[in-house]
């Protein structure tokens, strides 16, 4: 039979995580069975946290969706981590469909290459293009978004 004191070591150590930052449900989960408290101890603390509103998925995906929408990522990255991060895939539609409908993609694209310094004049160069286009890949830019930024030329 478990203890208070674990239930409330449990609690405490979640509360702390959230105090930090918003987290998903799993993150939350994975944490706490890292700690070593036990399955069913952890379900009874993750109930309290969503029943107080400290734990909420929708909310945390759209806060991380808006942050990595502030520091320039594509829809893809935002996509990709939030399933790392465990948040079910409806609300990760939901949201990124949401937050990213009103955003231009390929302004967003075109303006970190010219501020990573990518010439598409030299764009013709294979090492460049291919450079430029990894780049936004790996912020998490659709080919197709890509693929209208390596054939803009600037102005």
């Amino acid at each position: 039979m478990r203890g208070e004191s674990d239930l409330s070591q449990a609690q405490d150590y979640a509360l702390k995580l959230i105090s930090y930052r918003e987290r998903s449900r799993e993150e939350i989960q994975v944490r706490m069975k890292r700690k070593g408290f036990e399955k069913d101890v952890i379900e009874e603390v993750l109930r309290y946290l969503e029943s107080q509103k400290y734990l909420d998925d929708r909310r945390f995906a759209e806060v991380w969706a808006y942050d990595r929408l502030r520091k320039n990522y594509g829809r893809w990255r935002v996509i990709w981590e939030l399933r790392e991060k465990g948040v079910n895939q409806e609300i990760i539609d939901e949201v990124v469909k949401e937050i990213y409908s009103a955003v231009d993609e390929i302004g967003m694209a075109l303006d970190l290459v010219n501020r990573k310094g990518y010439s598409l004049e030299s764009a013709q160069d294979k090492g460049v293009a291919r450079r430029a286009s990894g780049f936004l890949r790996r912020r998490g830019f659709s080919f197709s978004v890509i693929r209208e930024v390596m054939g803009r030329t600037p102005r």
